[in-house]
């Protein structure tokens, strides 16, 4: 069942771009975000909300926010495993083609209760995940289980699906 509460990855994807251009301390020169950094910043977020997220509802937690409404899949798009790690196919696309330059609002994520939870999430992880080097992450991402699994070295295309549920479910035991 689809819940109201998850994000459209491509406009996620312009939100990180934005934020380590605008808001990133270490960013003096307000420089673009790698490709490989975008694609690691969206697996990572996307694992470590499954993680909050389903662990929010097994500990069913007294908290201010109601967990129940929230999906464990902060977005739906693919999830592959390439060879530098996981990577959403459609956004790789629209990155090489430029047409992640577009704009989104100036209260993206700020319209709603639940999406003001997601983007003090997101917010939050973010500097953790720009301090880490590109290599550090596709190394970080080489250790998931769900990627090994799912990658073949032998293969001429790197195009096997990494299913959204192994990734939270992975996060989730750790």
């Amino acid at each position: 069942m689809k819940r109201l509460w998850e994000l459209k990855a491509k406009e996620l994807a312009i939100y990180i771009q934005k934020f380590y251009k605008e808001k990133y301390e270490g960013n003096t020169n307000k420089r673009d975000i790698s490709p490989i950094k975008l694609q690691k910043a969206l697996y990572f977020l996307f694992a470590y909300w499954g993680q909050y997220i389903g662990k929010s509802k097994q500990e069913n937690s007294k908290s201010e926010v109601d967990f129940s409404d929230f999906s464990e899949n902060l977005f739906l798009e693919q999830i592959q495993a390439w060879t530098y790690g996981p990577v959403l196919p459609e956004i790789y696309t629209l990155e090489k083609e430029g047409a992640l330059n577009n704009n989104i609002p100036a209260n993206y994520l700020e319209d709603s209760e639940h999406n003001l939870v997601i983007k003090e999430f997101i917010d939050y992880l973010l500097p953790q995940i720009f301090d880490i080097s590109d290599f550090g992450l596709v190394d970080l991402s080489h250790q998931d289980s769900c990627w090994i699994n799912h990658y073949n070295s032998q293969e001429e295309f790197h195009s096997n699906e990494i299913p959204k549920n192994e990734i939270i479910n992975e996060y989730c035991n750790k």
